[in-house]
């Protein structure tokens, strides 16, 4: 505890220190000044960094909270420049600070290429403008940016600095510091800043606001001025209304030149006939610096001449008159029926912008026969219920929106009310042995629906659905068995007509068959039977443990007319495990695996030496089914190693350019795509300029005869020889064995090899001490026997019976098992003569893992692997059915999408006992159903409630009750870990936020009794919006929901699971050991960091993990 506060308290200080060292300056000597910001927003920027811009241009502002703002004292503006310069606050703006922070806080960020130079110039032109600068006041530039300018910038610095500009620049990360040496003011150290990133902005503060305020306490900078010239003095011109309304317009103009003191505007109406009325006429007196000007409190509809002067000293000059009418009055836009109903309308509209007195809704006397319909609405709503009308009738109705000079002109339409109809396009379909799906289309106003179901045997039941419902999944039906099926709408109290359909449950939903076909080197050639109903398949597959790492898992959905599929682009030599899972619309059905192992890449055989001289050797080889192309490489010591690739019909060389009397290494291999098989080499002596004949090799070599620990060679006998040197090697390594025949051999075994391994083998012709050349062939011993036929039968509450096949010539078993989360192993050695045994005190509603070897003596055989999980007999299995193991080499767990990985919670079980039973077949076993002890609802049950069942076995459940429309006995600690990046943006942050919302209101019983939720944020850090035990009720969780925020940033997948597990996955934090850990993940893309490690800790941990 003691240890813990001092943490706390250096972490308080720290904080503290940064915050009060990273503030700006206050300053308090200025005057008068006019101070802009130059905003870098390329897209090199990005949203979260221009937060930080924004905060940081509002804390060098506020430092000059203590002078004046506004035209008598410091002026402010910001302008953003990506592919063009955008002034979003001119200096003559705000008078006020607080609304010039508000502003800048809402400024919105566009991103962009980086246009410096034309920004250099807009500031000269446009922001520093002679309309808006003031003579005799400090002109200050602050020119924040992140990289090179994407055009020339010299041209505009030059301006800067001739128009007296004082230019600050701050430089983050990669910016060009170069560059802004030839854009700063001098000296350049004073006025130019840099850092790392836009996080450590804060540091430069106090500098850069000291900095600030002794420039705009000084004297301004000299303007660099040109020779006068006499200059014609010319009024306002391009006098025009740019914005036209029915009581103001916007009139902008040219300004004229010389010394203007200001501008005059004369807004007089015209009669009827054209002519002024002057008694009406009205005169704005305007400033120097205005090109732009809003008349308001104009009527409507009336023409006007406007007038425009500008004023000089001791003069008014020349004027430019215009005319323009103002529009009518604003009608009602967008109106329309929101809804229609069987006795009433629904009307909606958007208001017109002005002050308004309300609205008046009115529909004709001819639309109602002795009635007319006249309602005054108020001014401040957008929607109204006519009711009390007749059924599926059109009425014209009217609305006018009503003003303090009088009503708009009528807007119109036509609505018709409902006809009462039945539901349309009533399916009941994708049946299974227990549940349909039943859909139909909306039928417009209806407020609900009633689905009716009746069985053989006249049992009827039936559920109301919301006005929202247009799909229900029917449960708990009898399989083999005709059910009625009625849907009717309803209108309030009023029901609609009822539509009828009859569908059958099917008999079985179960795949019977799986078989593995054509098993090649890449592929393999899957199979099944059709199940009837079904409306698709998924098929996933993936290597087994002992094979891991050579593919990743991988998954795809079938049409439900396939029952063939052949696996492509599958690993060589590689195990795997496939599941088959029948898909019934959206429910799965229960799933059939089996394992296969793909052919291994083959060796080259019969590769030898056909001829040679001194300058060439000639090889041939025999032809390997699946090569696309061979690779022949060559090599003496003196030269570097040569190759070069073959056509598969190829199957001789011919090598050249060799030298006389060297021995030349060859190798030869198959390729298969972009994987080459393993390398047969010999060697070969080229012949000397004068030597005679060489040795004619070995004929028609070929192995006769493979067994587990041997092999026999044969081939023709050569002449004149005096015997043959036969030679092998493991192609793994090892010691090479060799032996001498007479010439009177054609054929030889060699014995004590190695079982399953693979062997270069080389027969060579002796005449006296001369060795001819070596023709080379590989081969493989057999396989040690596998136990077939392994299986858990028999499985109680706390045990199961294991049984095999024997195999023949064993000198016993070594069985296994353990908990598939728990990597302790218990084990045990039986005699050759066992068939079955025994596994007692096993965990009841758990998983294991049963393994069992061959012995060869002090050689274990293969492995054979079996999943069982411990049911007793009173669990939910249909009477009849089985409920065969998963029988493969697979890990722990099944994929069942792209991302979703089901993982199953790991408890650590004590020891289990063994019972061994007689070495045949196993007897037939007392059943003893012990009552079930209570335990808390397992990691299955609580997937099963909450999402999409994902099943291990093939059992199907009896059938039960209609489902509870929310996961009411739940217990699970809910863990939703939210993707923030920039990636994600508001829109889409908002629907994952609804998201979330709906999932939470699935659980009516929120806190310890019930189920607990927790929200992660993630993106270059992950932050907790509360913990599992902040809320002890569903109303405090939905609000916490709703009151998410969106931040933005990168996407640190990895960072984000790691944290969840270490700081919310706590005892001390409100999780509770006995119910299911669940981590939810929500996100849109790739994650920049890895997400490996911390995914397969969650596994081990047994948290359920659903990437969404």
């Amino acid at each position: 505890m003691g240890l813990s506060s001092v943490w706390i308290f250096l972490l308080c200080f720290s904080v503290f220190y940064s915050r009060a060292a990273a503030q700006a300056e206050a300053c308090r000597t200025v005057v008068q000044a006019d101070i802009v910001f130059l905003v870098d927003e390329s897209w090199s920027v990005g949203q979260t960094s221009f937060f930080r811009v924004k905060d940081f241009i509002s804390a060098i502002m506020s430092s000059f909270q203590d002078n004046a703002v506004g035209a008598d004292g410091v002026r402010f503006g910001v302008t953003l420049f990506g592919d063009v310069p955008r002034m979003l606050v001119a200096l003559t703006d705000y008078s006020s600070l607080e609304d010039l922070l508000r502003t800048v806080g809402d400024l919105p960020y566009g991103g962009g290429s980086r246009r410096t130079g034309s920004a250099l110039r807009f500031l000269v032109d446009s922001v520093f403008s002679p309309a808006i600068s003031r003579d005799f006041t400090p002109k200050i530039a602050v020119l924040l940016t992140t990289g090179r300018s994407d055009d020339q910038v010299d041209i505009g610095a030059k301006a800067v600095a001739d128009s007296g500009i004082t230019l600050f620049a701050v430089g983050v990360g990669g910016a060009d510091v170069s560059e802004l040496r030839r854009i700063v003011s001098e000296p350049f150290a004073e006025h130019l800043l840099q850092c790392a990133d836009f996080s450590l902005l804060k540091t430069l503060l106090p500098k850069l606001s000291r900095r600030l305020c002794f420039s705009a306490s000084e004297p301004p900078r000299p303007v660099k001025t040109t020779q006068p010239s006499d200059e014609h003095v010319v009024g306002p011109r391009d006098l025009q209304v740019s914005e036209l309304a029915h009581s103001s317009l916007r009139l902008t103009w040219s300004q004229a030149t010389g010394d203007v003191t200001g501008y005059r505007l004369l807004v007089t109406p015209l009669s009827s006939k054209g002519q002024l009325l002057l008694n009406q006429q009205r005169q704005l007196d305007l400033k120097a610096d205005m090109s732009t000007a809003v008349v308001t409190e104009l009527s409507p509809k009336t023409e006007f001449s406007l007038t425009l002067y500008a004023i000089y000293p001791n003069l008014i000059g020349n004027s430019e008159t215009i005319t323009t009418k103002t529009t009518s009055l604003p009608k009602v836009s967008n109106f329309r029926v929101i809804e229609e109903g069987l006795f009433s309308l629904r009307l909606g509209w958007t208001p017109p912008l002005g002050k308004l007195n309300g609205f008046k809704i009115f529909i004709p006397r001819s639309n109602r026969p002795g009635l007319t319909y006249e309602q005054l609405l108020p001014g401040d709503i957008s929607s109204h219920v006519i009711d009390s009308l007749e059924e599926d009738k059109k009425y014209t109705i009217s609305i006018y929106a009503v003003y303090p000079d009088g009503p708009s002109e009528p807007v119109s339409l036509v609505g018709k009310t409902l006809k009462l109809v039945p539901v349309k396009q009533f399916l009941v379909q994708n049946a299974t042995t227990d549940t349909v799906q039943a859909r139909w289309a909306s039928v417009k106003g209806a407020t609900g629906y009633r689905l009716t179901w009746a069985s053989p045997d006249g049992h009827i039941e039936n559920i109301n659905l919301g006005d929202t419902f247009n799909f229900y999944m029917i449960q708990g039906l009898h399989s083999g068995s005709d059910y009625t099926f009625t849907i009717n709408p309803i209108f309030g109290d009023i029901e609609g007509p009822v539509t009828t359909n009859k569908v059958k449950t099917l008999e079985s939903s179960a795949v019977q068959t799986l078989k593995v076909s054509a098993v090649s080197t890449s592929s393999a050639v899957v199979s099944w039977n059709r199940v009837p109903g079904a409306t698709g398949y998924r098929l996933a597959w993936g290597p087994t443990p002992e094979f891991a790492g050579q593919d990743r898992p991988r998954q795809l959905a079938l049409n439900s007319s396939t029952t063939e599929y052949k696996l492509k682009n599958v690993a060589h030599d590689t195990e795997y495990v496939l599941t088959l899972y029948v898909l019934f619309g959206s429910a799965v059905g229960p799933g059939i695996s089996a394992t296969f192992r793909t052919s291994p890449l083959g060796y080259v055989s019969n590769f030898k030496v056909t001829s040679y001289t001194s300058t060439s050797i000639a090889v041939e080889w025999s032809p390997i089914v699946g090569a696309t192309e061979y690779k022949l490489s060559w090599y003496s010591d003196d030269n570097k190693p040569q190759f070069q690739y073959l056509d598969p019909s190829v199957l001789s060389h011919q090598i050249k350019g060799l030298n006389p009397q060297s021995i030349y290494t060859i190798t030869i291999c198959a390729v298969y795509g972009n994987s080459e098989g393993p390398d047969i080499t010999l060697s070969q002596l080229t012949s000397a300029v004068s030597e005679s004949e060489p040795i004619q090799p070995v004929r028609e070599l070929k192995v006769v005869d493979i067994g587990v620990n041997s092999f026999t060679l044969s081939w023709k006998k050569t002449p004149r020889v005096s015997g043959y040197k036969i030679s092998w090697i493991p192609f793994l390594g090892g010691n090479e064995k060799s032996q001498v025949v007479p010439a009177t051999s054609t054929m030889f075994t060699m014995d004590n090899l190695q079982e399953s391994s693979a062997y270069k083998i080389q027969v060579s012709p002796v005449v006296g001490s001369r060795e001819g050349s070596p023709v080379l062939v590989t081969a493989r011993t057999l396989d040690l026997p596998k136990v077939e036929g392994f299986a858990a039968l028999n499985t109680t509450e706390s045990s199961t019976v294991l049984n095999w096949t024997r195999v023949a010539d064993v000198s016993g078993y070594l069985l296994s098992w353990r908990h598939i989360s728990v990597l302790e192993t218990e084990t045990e050695t039986l005699g050759p003569a066992f068939s079955s045994y025994k596994i007692s005190d096993l965990q009841y509603g758990r998983t294991y893992i049963f393994a069992i070897r061959p012995l060869y003596g002090e050689v274990e055989g293969p492995i054979s692997t079996v999943y069982q999980r411990i049911l007793g007999q009173d669990d939910p299995v249909k009477p009849g059915k089985s409920v065969p193991a998963t029988v493969a080499s697979n890990s722990p767990h099944v994929t069942a999408g792209p991302h979703t990985v089901f993982t199953i919670n790991a408890t650590f079980a004590k020891p289990a006992t063994k019972d061994p039973e007689a070495p045949t077949a196993a007897p037939p076993i007392k059943s003893i159903t012990p009552k079930k002890p209570p335990v808390q609802p397992t990691a299955t049950e609580v997937k099963e409630a909450a999402f999409t069942s994902l099943k291990l076995t093939t059992a199907t459940t009896k059938p039960t009750a209609p489902p509870q429309p929310v996961c009411w006995k739940t217990k699970a600690d809910i863990v939703f870990l939210v993707d923030e990046s920039s990636s994600i943006g508001v829109n889409n942050f908002a629907k994952m936020k609804d998201f979330i919302f709906r999932v939470a209101t699935y659980f009516p019983v929120i806190g310890s009794h019930g189920t607990q939720v927790a929200v992660v944020h993630y993106s270059d850090e992950p932050r907790i919006e509360f913990h599992l035990s902040d809320f002890k009720d569903r109303n405090s969780v939905l609000r916490a929901i709703r009151g998410l925020r969106y931040r933005g940033g990168n996407t640190k997948t990895g960072k984000g699971i790691g944290y969840v597990l270490r700081e919310l996955f706590k005892e001390s934090l409100g999780m509770r050991q006995d119910v299911a850990h669940v981590l939810v993940l929500i996100t849109d893309g790739r994650a920049q960091d890895d997400v490996m490690p911390p995914s397969r800790i969650a596994r081990a941990l047994g948290k359920f993990q659903y990437p969404i």
